[in-house]
Formats: C-alpha cells, structure tokens, sequence
C-alpha cells in the first residue's frame, strides 16, 4: 500500500491492519524492557491464581505500542507523516497473551496547516481482539505531508 498523503484522507477513508499475535515472550521482554515490575505483570502464580487474570496480561501501553506497530506496519505514514502528535488511547478491555490484534482506522477530521505542504490529520483507532471486542479505542493526531510537500537533501557533515 502507497501510504496516503493529506488530500487521500476522505470522509470515507478507512483501514484494516493485518493481526498480530500477543505472545508471553513479547509481554515479558515489554515488562522488563520497561520495568513493569509488579507482581500483575511479573508473577505467573499470582496471576494464574487470581480471578482477576488466569493469564499474563499485558500491559495496556505494550498492547497500544503494538498497535501502532500495526499501523507502521502497514505503511500508513511511510514517507507521509512528518511527526505523531499526540495519542488519546482509552483502554477498555485487558490484553492477554495469546490474543490476536487488528487495528481499525478511520478519519476522523483533517486540517490544513499554515504551510502549504503539510496538514494534521486525526485518525480513530479500534484494536479489536479474536472475540470482535475493543480492547483500546484512541485517536492518533499526525501531521502529514500534502502532494505539495519537496524533500530537501540533508546537507553534508
């Protein structure tokens, strides 16, 4: 896919990611990379044993990281975005190891800047688990380039 520039941004303009497969391996790395240390996240009998779990959850920023992983994944601001602006998630269900991810995209509104090559687009964001159930919600705002946009050459060291 050609990731979209500003003017592709319609009123109907909408995406579907590929899945993705929440592993305990991939939780574990996220918990201790980010010293999530918490028995919650770290200690496999306490959430096997509490009716709150019976699985390794996953922390709610991993499962949002892995989410926008989807959407670069994808392509979806490949040499289109300039920067993320801002991320506005609601977490609404837990994520657990073993779950399979899609990320839902839509417009959500679009504005242009002051400078003719670029415009800040807000996107909303359904990651959708196996079941059919949002377990984020998120609007993600990006400025992105228009068909105006000229790449300049960085200049030599």
């Amino acid at each position: 896919m050609n990731a979209p520039y500003f003017e592709d941004y319609t009123e109907d303009w909408s995406y579907v990611t590929e899945s993705t497969v929440v592993t305990d391996e991939d939780i574990a790395a996220f918990v201790e990379l980010h010293k999530f240390h918490t028995p919650t996240f770290t200690d496999m009998n306490y959430v096997k044993s509490s009716a709150d779990y019976g699985a390794r959850m996953a922390p709610g920023l991993f499962a949002l990281c892995a989410a926008e992983g989807l959407v670069l994944r994808a392509g979806l601001t490949r040499k289109r975005g300039i920067f993320l602006m801002e991320l506005s998630p609601k977490f609404q269900k837990p994520v657990f190891a073993g779950d399979t991810l899609v990320n839902r995209v839509r417009l959500a509104s679009k504005k242009m800047t002051s400078k003719s090559d670029r415009g800040v687009v807000v996107t909303a964001h359904e990651v959708v688990n196996q079941k059919g159930e949002v377990v984020i919600s998120y609007l993600s705002t990006r400025m992105i380039r228009t068909r105006a946009y000229v790449e300049v050459p960085a200049a030599a060291a």
